[in-house]
């Protein structure tokens, strides 16, 4: 059993604790800085310790931390651990800018410790089968990528406007919240990008600084071109990923993952989380999440994303902050 210290137990934390503790494999410690919900916490959830300050939670007696603090404190917390030789996982984005991020990588490598982002759409089992079948060339070369995640975020956080959400500082907003998860897969499916504009607005949500809604398109260093368009507002829940490639589509609607070769109308289709919608299927991939982190800690191969990729895709969406400020493209070395 790998001993883990959860650093923060609002809602992500809280995933983050079922997640583990559905494993079997871990033993959980809490960060919680009010007291009520650290009170709370320890009455809910199976936990080993309680603490109120990181400062006093011994570090070196843990086998690995998940930070799940807002945006804006992850490289700080992140470093803290990293100096004191513990392996992390930390929530996404890494950072709402880039102060930090390569410092913390260079200790990373030089400890050869464990840094994992909970990019979490990237471990489902349909977004793995989707990779796979991309890498195997069973639709050619792809060439066009259109996605749209949207829901109705008030209904599953409404107390948006009083967490990180409401903010542009604390990582708040569509871009860095929401359609950096569709980055991350598409770097890691895809490769790097080149080119990025947008175009984003607060439409909707009160009681918040940052953006709703946003449209995003990406040239790919293969040539390539993809467009995100993201809203958190809208009532139906949807998740719907297409890539069209030189000898046929690939559909991930949710859970489904649908293939095209031909303009017949007919798809194949598999439904990988069968039974389940999308919340509940996003709710699994935390369990599943949680073992890849602790197979990693075992040394065992892993596909959760990287500092280095975390990185990548933290440019990309500064990058589209960039684009609608200056109305230009903006190019990425």
């Amino acid at each position: 059993m790998k001993k883990v210290l959860i650093i923060g137990t609002g809602g992500i934390g809280k995933r983050h604790i079922r997640g583990f503790l559905k494993t079997k494999r871990a033993v959980l410690s809490v960060v919680e800085p009010v007291r009520n919900k650290l009170t709370d916490i320890l009455k809910t959830y199976q936990i080993e310790n309680g603490y109120e300050k990181l400062e006093e939670a011994p570090l070196n007696s843990f086998d690995a931390a998940v930070i799940c603090a807002p945006a804006h404190v992850h490289i700080p917390i992140a470093s803290k651990c990293a100096a004191a030789n513990l392996s992390f996982l930390v929530e996404k984005p890494l950072s709402v800018t880039t102060e930090g991020v390569e410092a913390l990588m260079r200790t990373v490598k030089e400890k050869k410790l464990i840094a994992c982002v909970a990019y979490v759409r990237r471990v489902g089992i349909e977004m793995q089968e989707l990779y796979r079948r991309i890498k195997t060339g069973e639709i050619g070369d792809v060439k066009n990528c259109w996605i749209n995640i949207s829901q109705d975020y008030p209904k599953y956080r409404p107390d948006y406007q009083k967490i990180y959400y409401a903010k542009k500082e604390t990582g708040g907003g569509t871009i860095l919240d929401a359609a950096s998860h569709v980055i991350d897969f598409l770097l890691w499916i895809l490769g790097d990008i080149s080119e990025v504009a947008a175009i984003y607005d607060r439409l909707v949500l009160q009681g918040v600084e940052a953006e709703d809604t946003a449209a995003i398109i990406l040239r790919f260093k293969s040539g390539a071109i993809g467009q995100i368009n993201i809203n958190q507002f809208q009532k139906p829940n949807e998740s719907v990923i297409e890539f069209a490639g030189t000898k046929g589509n690939f559909l991930l609607e949710g859970s489904v993952l649908k293939f095209a070769a031909d303009d017949s109308g007919k798809w194949d289709c598999h439904n990988y989380m069968e039974g389940m919608n999308l919340m509940e299927a996003h709710e699994a991939r935390f369990s599943m999440q949680a073992n890849m982190f602790l197979d990693a800690l075992e040394g065992k191969p892993s596909n959760l994303t990287t500092l280095e990729e975390a990185y990548k895709n933290l440019l990309v969406a500064l990058a589209a902050k960039e684009s609608y400020v200056t109305k230009k493209i903006i190019c990425l070395k």
